[in-house]
This record gives C-alpha cells, structure tokens and sequence, in this order.
C-alpha cells in the first residue's frame, strides 16, 4: 500500500470527521474533508481521489446516494460506508453499488486503518490487473492482425465474447444486449465476462469474487459479495427467471448463465 494516497472524508459531524482525518494523517494519507455529499462530489470534480470514506445517514444526500453519483465520476474509486444504523437492506445496498466495505459506529482506529489498506491494496490490485487485461487485448489484436496476412483463416473475435444477444468487448469495455448499450460498472462487466465465456457452467461465489472483484474472501462474504453484484446484473440484463440470459442461482454453490439454446 502506497503511503501517498488522497483520501476524501465525508461526515456531517464535526467531532466524527476530525477524528477520522487525524488516523488516517497519521498513516501518511493526504486527506480531505467534506461536510456533506454536495461538497464532496465538488471535491471529486476537482480532485483525483484515490479512497473515499462516507457516512451513509446525511442530510440531503446520503452515503449510497453519493457513492453512486460518485461512482459515474471514478468507476475505480475505492469507497467505504460509515453508519451508526445498520440495516441488513443498507449493507446489501452499499455492496450493490460497489462499497468495498462497511463499518459500523462506533469504529476502532485500527478498524479504520486496516479497512482503509486493504480497499487500497484491492484498488491498486484491480488497477494493475485492468492494465494487464488491456495489455493482452492489445497483443491479441495484433496476432489477429498479422493472422490476416496468411492464407490461413483468422480469428476476429479474441477481444470479444458472444452469447445469445449479448456482446462483450474486452478491448473496450463495453457491453451490448441486442445492440443496445448496458452501463455496467467494470466489476458487473469482468462478471458478465466470465459467466458469458461459459454459459451452463456453474461458478463458485468465491471464484466469482476473486475474478470479477480481483481479490479473495471467505466464502460466506463471497456470497454475500457476489449476491448484491448478480441483482444488480439481472436488473440491467432486463430478463427473467426461465428466460436465455438469466443469471440462475446454484443454491449453496454460485451461479451460472443459461444457454441462450437451453
């Protein structure tokens, strides 16, 4: 973990948001303060921002709401959620829209010291595999351009995935469904990958999380992990139980994609 890191602290208590910039100070981050949703995401149009830590319960705009607006911002931004009332639908909420952790008040120093490292080293993990990814879609584009030159017929599609309406491009990130564009955030998309790669084939939540998310955990919270990701997934794929595409649950096990012909 890099001790350069910018972090943005957002609480609309006073007593809470000092006390949370003097720990993180102390291990070297440069941190920057905002009393409520509004002048963070002013902070975040202005400034790169490697880590984000929120309250969820704030006037006018809430954790989940920022987290979400913040996300269109920096779809690679490590964020993590505060809250003093935790709620099972909160947790599920926060994991849906890509919190990497959240802690219930009141928090420990070292709880905030060891959360905020370890959503940076996954950050910084995912970063690296990201460049990686690229970097070998590149070099797969370029055999297939040299292929061309020979006799020999070559194939066009290594940088994409097909299945059923959905097309995957893994040079460019995007995503289609009969055509039409799906925003996905980039975990939903590596995700939709390595299921679309292999429809029929059942996934374990922890494989799951390790090649969608790009770091490991316990089963029990890679399920959980996987679980708030898939519903999301669903919702933006627009199809149903039964229907080609659908994500279907293997209960206890993980998921996989139905074959478009099942």
């Amino acid at each position: 973990m890099t001790t350069e890191s910018r972090l943005l602290v957002v609480d609309d208590e006073a007593v809470i948001r000092s006390f949370l910039v003097r720990v993180l100070e102390r291990e070297g981050h440069t941190v920057i303060a905002a009393c409520n949703g509004a002048e963070a995401l002013d902070v975040l149009k202005q400034t790169r921002i490697d880590l984000m830590l929120s309250d969820i319960r704030m006037d006018q705009m809430d954790g989940v709401e920022l987290l979400k607006e913040a996300r269109t911002l920096y779809p690679d931004l490590a964020i993590l959620l505060l809250t003093g009332h935790a709620t099972v639908d909160s947790a599920v909420a926060a994991l849906r829209h890509g919190a990497l952790n959240y802690l219930l008040k009141p928090v420990k120093n070292e709880e905030i010291v060891e959360a905020v490292s370890a959503a940076l080293e996954a950050r910084q993990h995912q970063q690296r595999r990201d460049q990686l990814e690229k970097l070998a879609a590149q070099f797969s584009s370029v055999i297939a351009g040299d292929a061309a030159s020979f006799p020999v017929e070559a194939d066009t599609q290594l940088n994409r995935v097909e299945c059923g309406g959905i097309t995957l491009d893994l040079t460019s990130y995007t995503a289609r469904k009969d055509g039409q564009r799906l925003n996905l955030t980039p975990t939903e998309f590596r995700l939709l990958v390595k299921l679309a790669q292999s429809p029929g084939i059942v996934f374990d939540y922890v494989e799951l999380v390790r090649d969608a998310c790009g770091y490991s955990c316990a089963r029990h919270e890679a399920q959980e992990i996987i679980n708030a990701h898939i519903r999301n997934l669903r919702s933006k794929l627009n199809v149903e139980p039964g229907n080609p595409l659908y994500v279907e649950s293997v209960r206890s096990v993980g998921y996989r994609l139905v074959e478009p012909d099942a």
